[in-house]
């Protein structure tokens, strides 16, 4: 049996309105690193977190449950807390327990959900790290402009995408990463291949590429100086740049992605080992009662 140190662990919980596909996410990361043999549905009643008969009765979580996600050397503790308001304090007791929180926002949905922004209130109580994922981007009208748009009016330009949606005909095909410049198409159950960047994706890549090195050049006077003389950071320091400031909660992530087709699960699981803190990171504080 593997013995994961404390830097190895992530203890995340999954928050966002009912019916975003909290579960469903689960489901898809348990599959990918081959937690399960089969991939469950909410509908059938077959997910591994949705256990319980009432739940499976009515089709939606009434407590969180929890699943260890082994991701190469890394220990992810996902806690899967119901989306409905009914059972509010299920969602606080994970979020009490937890070190960071991944947020699941709806594609298809217009506006920003109530139940996102509430979500957002609750790691903002308990000071969580958190990163966005975007999903039903294989819905036919889903739009990541629109979730990301809607994130920025409430919580401003600290919450950002690092990876784009390819989308081809109205179809989610594959994504670009913001930070290497690199476009990948989607194969059968997740699968990717490197592919030609998109000219319409290009335009909006540099965009969010020259806002995240500022972000990155924000987090030392160092890199500050480096990045008015025009310099160009390593891979090392970006990434370590980035876990930093999604640390002290001043950039929050945003990863499109499907679920159901596992698409964008696998790039969810990197940034959540890569930005998300460890136990060993939090500094917990309390109250001494007797004071």
């Amino acid at each position: 049996m593997n013995v994961f140190k404390t830097d190895q662990i992530r203890n995340v919980v999954i928050l966002g309105h009912g019916g975003a596909g909290k579960t469903t996410l689960v489901e898809a990361m348990a599959f990918l690193t081959g937690i399960t043999t089969r991939l469950g549905t909410v509908t059938d009643g077959t997910t591994i977190s949705d256990y319980d008969k009432e739940e499976q009765k009515r089709k939606f979580s009434i407590s969180t449950s929890m699943v260890p996600i082994i991701s190469g050397k890394v220990k992810v503790n996902i806690l899967d807390a119901p989306g409905y308001f009914d059972f509010v304090g299920e969602v606080e007791e994970a979020a009490a327990a937890a070190d960071a929180a991944i947020i699941v926002v709806n594609g298809k949905s217009s506006d920003i959900e109530v139940g996102t922004q509430k979500a957002w209130d609750i790691c903002e109580r308990f000071n969580l790290p958190r990163l966005f994922f975007v999903s039903n981007m294989d819905f036919e009208h889903a739009s990541f402009t629109n979730v990301v748009e809607g994130l920025q009016g409430l919580y401003g330009s600290k919450v950002a995408p690092v990876y784009l949606p390819i989308v081809e005909n109205d179809k989610f095909v594959g994504y670009a990463d913001v930070l290497s410049k690199e476009a990948f198409r989607f194969g059968d159950k997740g699968k990717k291949t490197a592919a030609d960047m998109p000219s319409a994706t290009a335009d909006d890549v540099e965009t969010f590429y020259d806002s995240l090195m500022e972000s990155v050049a924000e987090t030392s006077e160092e890199l500050m100086d480096r990045f008015f003389e025009g310099d160009t950071f390593t891979k090392e320091e970006i990434n370590g740049a980035l876990k930093d400031s999604v640390g002290d909660n001043s950039f929050m992530p945003i990863i499109p992605g499907s679920s159901v087709n596992m698409q964008g699960v696998d790039i969810l699981l990197e940034a959540a080992v890569n930005y998300l803190p460890s136990p060993a990171d939090r500094k917990i504080s309390g109250t001494n009662v007797k004071t």
